[in-house]
């Protein structure tokens, strides 16, 4: 197994204190790395434009895709400061490469699915807590970071490129059943169907 470390790239197995700095290392680098690209990185074009199409945009014959380009975007630079943030860790905590990229693979797919905003407003919707002014924010907020958690857990334990290829086709897998979600809540909104059957 490849380790990322101050001291360069090593072959050998984390010890247990290692996977446990890995996984803080790594969730640590995780999360300053999604403050960085989801404020300061993060356009106002991506921002604004990034979401899954309202039922008005959908009636009026919007594609239900709409707005993936600038979701994708910036998920990108989303990305990019989480891979800084890994590699400036990386100097201090021993990490695998197997379990870094398994890491920014799931990051990266959960991050897109939960900014189309579809995902926070089923919550909101179940928890009825419609009147929350801020629920938007702390719901979308609360939904990236325990799948940071998971990512930072994929980091410490994930030693091979078997692993990392599984956590990038889950990701993938996510993304298109998200797709299909988005389609299928589209057809509904043409045919006329009640609100509650959509979400």
């Amino acid at each position: 197994m490849t380790v990322l470390s101050l001291t360069g790239l090593t072959d050998g197995p984390l010890s247990q204190v290692g996977v446990a700095l890995a996984f803080l290392g790594a969730l640590a680098a995780l999360g300053v790395g999604h403050l960085a690209g989801d404020t300061i990185l993060q356009s106002d074009t991506a921002a604004q434009g990034k979401g899954y199409p309202s039922d008005d945009r959908l009636a009026a014959g919007v594609h239900p895709w709409t707005g993936w380009g600038h979701c994708l975007a910036h998920c990108g630079s989303y990305l990019a400061a989480q891979a800084v943030m890994v590699a400036i860790v990386a100097q201090v905590v021993p990490m695998t490469w197997p379990g870094l990229a398994a890491a920014l693979a799931l990051s990266g797919c959960t991050h897109a699915v939960i900014d189309r905003r579809w995902p926070v407003r089923w919550v909101i919707a179940r928890k009825r807590c419609t009147g929350w002014a801020d629920s938007h924010f702390w719901i979308d907020q609360a939904m990236h970071w325990v799948c940071l958690l998971v990512a930072a857990v994929l980091a410490a334990r994930v030693s091979t490129g078997t692993g990392a290829a599984l956590a990038a086709a889950a990701g993938l897998v996510l993304i298109g059943d998200a797709l299909r979600y988005e389609a299928r809540h589209a057809r509904g909104v043409t045919a006329g169907a009640a609100p509650t059957d959509r979400f």
